[in-house]
């Protein structure tokens, strides 16, 4: 009965997204990712952890960055150390993760469907969840990403930038490592 009303109230959020701000300047706030976090943790702990993915933005790597780019599977990270990328990709294959580093939404959906990933730990601007929403169909089951069912966990960036971002990288070590 509690996971039927956080469904339920997720999709009402989901459903006054639109008019988010004006709710807020009365006063009415919610967290939709957590909200969504929360909602989806069950399933997504019962996916084979080789069928999960830990997928990173291009906005959070070094403007330097020495990576080359693969058509197949994004960013490959060398681990270079001139950003976090590294030790996450690290931790992310110690705990059994496909990992990718990818250059946009489209190239993550089509990831997705090529690499059969199931379930997957990923970090976004509010921008991009908001013009997912827009454009991807979102069910109890996951998020439909080019017909391919996805179980979101999802760490917002800190803003919304496309060159220089960061996130909270404790918080997402701890998402990577807490399958209980």
């Amino acid at each position: 009965m509690k996971k039927t009303l956080r469904k339920m109230k997720f999709f009402i959020v989901l459903f006054l997204l639109p008019i988010r701000s004006f709710l807020e300047k009365t006063g009415l706030n919610f967290d939709l990712i957590e909200l969504g976090n929360d909602i989806y943790r069950d399933d997504f702990l019962k996916i084979p952890v080789g069928e999960s993915a830990v997928l990173l933005p291009h906005c959070l790597i070094d403007r330097e960055c020495p990576a080359k780019f693969s058509k197949d599977d994004g960013i490959l990270c060398i681990k270079c150390n001139r950003c976090r990328c590294g030790e996450i990709k690290k931790l992310s294959e110690e705990c059994g993760y496909q990992f990718y580093i990818t250059p946009s939404v489209g190239f993550t959906k089509r990831l997705a469907q090529r690499k059969k990933i199931r379930a997957a730990i990923g970090t976004t601007c509010l921008y991009e969840i908001e013009k997912g929403l827009q454009t991807e169909r979102i069910t109890p089951q996951g998020v439909d990403l080019n017909k391919n069912k996805v179980i979101p966990q999802v760490l917002l960036t800190r803003e919304y930038n496309c060159l220089v971002n960061d996130i909270d990288w404790e918080r997402l070590k701890r998402m990577i490592t807490d399958r209980r």
